[in-house]
């Protein structure tokens, strides 16, 4: 076993115990050496995992660590390396990033076999034909920050107008991306076209309302949107 899998594989021994667990009982469930689990617990540390513990009291992790499952079926990792692709493909810089990230390190945990079924699934995801990566990446700020934004937005055959608007999803579809969003101006919730918005800026104002809050009235309206 490669010593990441080990790691990953430690770290959800202990997860699992409610108690401290010895270097011995770990060596033994692994198969390694004594001297093999204080290294690996060592590096942990090294890593930021909030192990507690010492030699011949046993080893814990602090409650609050959470750690995703990598005994993923078939089927689970096509879905997820799927996903990442299709952000790697149509999300903006800085999320495309974070997913490499994340695929790297899942497929750093994994054996080599396994590795190699999972990168060679055959499933792919075609280009984005969007050239707008930077507004998305705005408009997930102002998500995830509770920001309103300004846009200058053009409808079929309309000059351009201005709104305030408060983001609360973007979805990708087919030939483009969609900006859901309460309108200030029409006081109600709007779909924006991301390739129709001609100017966006981040405003400093706070939307006056929580993100559940604004989701629940969107999901009334919208009750099939994946929310």
């Amino acid at each position: 076993m490669q010593r990441s899998g080990r790691l990953l594989q430690l770290l959800q021994s202990l997860r699992e115990r409610r108690g401290a667990v010895t270097a011995k009982a770990l060596a033994e469930q692994f198969g390694v050496s004594e001297r093999t689990i204080y290294r690996d617990m060592e590096t942990l540390l090294e890593l930021g995992v909030p192990v507690e513990g010492e030699a011949g009291t046993g080893f814990i992790l602090r409650p609050g660590f959470f750690l995703p499952s990598m005994a993923f079926t078939r089927d689970e990792a096509d879905a997820v390396l799927l996903g990442l692709r299709f952000v790697l493909a149509r999300g903006d810089s800085e999320i495309a990033k974070a997913a490499d990230s994340a695929l790297f390190k899942i497929a750093d945990g994994m054996g080599d076999r396994a590795e190699a079924q999972m990168l060679g699934n055959g499933l792919t995801v075609g280009s984005a034909k969007t050239e707008r990566r930077e507004e998305l990446k705005t408009i997930r700020r102002a998500m995830r920050n509770r920001r309103k934004l300004q846009i200058t937005y053009r409808t079929d055959g309309r000059n351009p107008n201005n709104r305030v608007v408060w983001p609360v999803a973007l979805g990708f579809f087919d030939q483009v991306e969609m900006l859901a969003a309460w309108c200030e101006l029409r006081d109600a919730f709007r779909h924006f076209r991301i390739d129709r918005i001609d100017s966006l800026i981040l405003r400093e104002e706070n939307i006056p309302r929580s993100r559940n809050s604004l989701l629940a009235d969107y999901r009334m309206l919208e009750p099939h949107a994946n929310l």
